[in-house]
C-alpha cells in the first residue's frame, strides 16, 4: 500500500459502501474494535477499504474521509508518518516474519506523535507463519494505548483461529454480476460486449475485470475457451492446444479452466447450451467435477517446482477424453 493511496483513497465503490457506513458508525460510537479483519476475495475492493480506513483515522479533521490536507495527511504523503506501521512480506520473502512481527510490536509500544493514534496496516495477514501469528496475539488482545490493527486477508481460513476470534470482522464478498456492469459503464465508458467478457474472464471480480478492459488478457481468456472448443472437436490436438495455453500466466491459466470447466458444469446441469462450446456435445458430469477440483489443485501446484507443461498436457487429455 503506497503512502500515496492512503492519503487520497478513491472514492467508496457502491459494494464498499455498507461496510465503510459500518466503519464510521463504530468510529463515531466510539466502539471501533482495537483489531479489525477485512476478508473476502481477491479483487474485491478490500484494499480500498483499508487504506480508506487507514486515512480516516490517522487524519486530525473530523470528517468522514482524511481531508487530505492536514499535517497528518501530509507526512503520509510523503511517507513519513511517525504513527502508522506496515506489516507485509519482505521482497525476498512470502512469509510474514515474526522478527518483523516483534519490530511492530515495539514500535506500538511508543506514545503517539502526530495523530490521536497509532495505525498498524497488515497484508496480507494470512502469510504470518506460527510464530509471527504467535507474537501478534499479545497485541490483539491488549494493545498499547490508542492502537488500531487493520489485517486484510484473501484467505481467513489460514489464520489460527486465536487471531481471527480476536479481531473484529469486516468480510467483502463479490458483489452481483448486475451491479459490477452497471459500475463497469459508468466508470470506463467501454461497450457492453467488451464488459460482459471482461466480466466473464474476472470472474465476477469487479476490479480484475477493470484491469482486464485495458489489457491483453481478454484475449488469452478466450484463447483458452477456443482450445477446449477445439479440443471437443479434434481431441488428437492436444500438443497443440498445449503448447499454445503453456505461454499464458500459470495463475490466470488454471483459474480460468477452472471458470470455464465450472461454467460447462453449469450448462449440463441446467441443460442450456453455452456459445463457445461446439454444438450437440455431450459431457460426462462427474468427470467435468473432477477435472475442476484438478484445475484448482494445479492452481495450487503451479507456484511450485512442479513442471507446468506436463500438468497442462494430462489435464487437457482428460478434457478431450471425457466426451460421451
Amino acid at each position: 500500500m503506497s503512502n500515496t493511496d492512503i492519503l487520497n483513497p478513491a472514492e467508496i465503490y457502491p459494494w464498499l459502501q455498507e461496510h465503510w457506513a459500518f466503519f464510521l458508525q463504530r468510529l463515531e460510537q466510539d466502539r471501533l474494535a482495537h483489531a479489525v479483519m477485512i476478508e473476502g476475495p481477491a479483487a474485491c475492493g478490500k484494499l480500498v477499504l483499508a487504506r480508506a480506513m487507514v486515512a480516516r483515522l490517522l487524519c486530525r479533521e473530523d470528517q468522514a474521509q482524511a481531508c487530505g490536507l492536514c499535517r497528518s495527511c501530509n507526512l503520509i504523503a510523503g511517507g513519513a508518518h511517525p504513527d502508522y506501521f506496515e506489516l507485509q512480506p519482505e521482497e525476498d520473502s512470502e512469509v510474514i516474519k515474526v522478527d518483523q512481527v516483534r519490530a511492530l510490536i515495539g514500535k506500538l509500544d511508543l506514545t503517539t506523535s502526530i495523530s490521536e493514534r497509532k495505525v498498524a496496516y497488515i497484508h496480507p495477514a494470512e502469510n504470518m507463519n506460527a510464530a509471527s501469528a504467535n507474537a501478534l496475539l499479545k497485541s490483539l488482545e491488549e494493545p498499547t494505548g490508542n492502537t488500531v490493527l487493520i489485517l486484510v486477508s484473501n484467505h481467513p481460513g489460514r489464520l489460527p483461529v486465536t487471531i481471527r476470534s480476536r479481531c473484529q470482522t469486516i468480510s467483502v464478498s463479490q458483489p452481483d454480476i448486475q451491479l459490477v456492469h452497471e459500475w463497469l459503464e459508468n466508470t470506463t465508458g467501454k461497450a457492453e460486449d467488451e464488459i460482459i467478457a471482461a466480466v466473464q474472464a474476472a470472474g465476477g471480480s469487479p476490479l480484475r475485470a477493470a484491469r482486464y478492459l485495458d489489457s491483453p488478457e481478454l484475449e488469452a481468456y478466450a484463447q483458452v475457451r477456443q482450445g477446449l472448443a477445439t479440443l471437443l472437436g479434434r481431441p488428437g490436438s492436444v500438443s497443440l492446444v498445449s503448447s499454445q495455453l503453456n505461454v499464458l500466466n500459470p495463475a490466470d491459466l488454471w483459474r480460468w479452466l477452472s471458470m470455464c470447466t465450472g461454467d460447462v458444469i453449469k450448462s449440463v446441469m441446467a441443460g442450456l447450451p453455452l456459445n463457445w462450446l461446439p454444438v450437440n456435445v455431450k459431457l460426462h458430469d462427474k468427470a467435468l467435477l473432477k477435472l475442476q477440483r484438478q484445475a484448482d489443485i494445479n492452481r495450487q501446484l503451479s507456484t511450485t517446482s512442479v513442471r507446468g507443461d506436463l500438468l497442462l498436457q494430462d489435464w487437457l487429455i482428460r478434457w478431450a477424453e471425457q466426451i460421451i
